[in-house]
C-alpha cells in the first residue's frame, strides 16, 4: 500500500480497510486480524487499532471486549433506517442548492452526470461507483451548513457501503440511478423546490426498496 503524505497514517489505514468492507471483500461478521493487517501494510499494530476505532465511529466495524474488531453487519432493516435518515439530510442539501446555485457550482454536476451515463453504457460498475462518490463529495458543501456537511461526511463510508450494495444487486440499477439523478438535476436547474422534493422522495423509495430485497 502506498500512503499519501497529506493524510494521517490512521486515516489512510481506515480508508484501506473501509474500501474492502464497502466492496464486500471483507464480509459482515468477519474478524479483523490486527497483526495480519499491520504486517500487510508494514505499520504498527497501534496504528491499526486507531484506524479500527475510526471505522467503528463510521459504522463499518464493531469492536467487542476480548473479541476484537469485526466487520459490522448490514441488514435490510438497518440499511432502510440509514436511508430514511440519509435521504432526509440530502433533501435539505439539494433544496438549499436549488435555491442558491450559480453557474460555476452547477456545471460540474453535468460533467459527473455524463460520466455516470458513460460508465453505465460500458457496464463499468467501479467507474460508476467512483463517479457517484465524486457527485456526493461535490454536493455536500452546497447545503451551506458546516454541521450538515460534517454529518454527511461522517456518514459517507456507510453511504458508500449501502450504495455499493444497491449497484451490485443488478445491472439495471445504474440505468435507474441515472434516471433519478437526471430528474433531480433538472429540478435543481429549474429552481423548482417541489420537483426537487419529489425527485428525492422517488430516489429514496427506489433505493430503500432495492436494498430491502438485496439484503433480505
Amino acid at each position: 500500500m502506498t500512503f499519501k503524505a497529506n493524510d494521517s497514517l490512521t486515516e489512510q489505514i481506515a480508508r484501506y480497510l473501509g474500501k474492502q468492507i464497502i466492496q464486500n471483500d471483507m464480509h459482515a461478521g468477519e474478524r479483523i486480524q490486527e497483526l495480519r493487517i499491520a504486517a500487510e501494510l508494514d505499520v504498527s499494530r497501534g496504528s491499526v487499532r486507531e484506524a479500527l476505532l475510526l471505522l467503528e465511529r463510521r459504522h463499518l466495524v464493531n469492536i467487542y471486549p476480548r473479541r476484537g474488531a469485526v466487520v459490522a453487519e448490514l441488514g435490510a432493516e438497518s440499511a432502510d433506517e440509514f436511508f430514511d435518515l440519509w435521504f432526509a439530510l440530502i433533501e435539505r442539501v439539494v433544496v438549499t442548492f436549488c435555491q442558491t446555485w450559480d453557474n460555476e457550482e452547477l456545471a460540474p454536476f453535468f460533467d459527473i452526470s455524463t460520466q455516470l451515463m458513460e460508465a453505465q453504457q460500458h457496464d463499468d460498475l467501479e467507474a460508476y461507483y467512483d463517479s457517484s462518490v465524486a457527485l456526493l463529495s461535490a454536493l455536500y458543501p452546497l447545503g451551506r451548513n458546516r454541521y450538515l456537511e460534517q454529518t454527511l461526511d461522517d456518514l459517507l463510508p456507510l453511504t458508500q457501503r449501502c450504495f455499493y450494495a444497491v449497484l451490485k444487486s443488478g445491472k439495471t440499477q445504474m440505468a435507474m440511478t441515472n434516471q433519478l439523478v437526471d430528474a433531480t438535476l433538472k429540478a435543481v436547474t429549474a429552481r423548482d423546490v417541489e420537483r426537487v422534493r419529489k425527485a428525492i422522495a422517488d430516489f429514496s423509495a427506489a433505493y430503500r426498496h432495492i436494498i430491502a430485497e438485496a439484503l433480505q
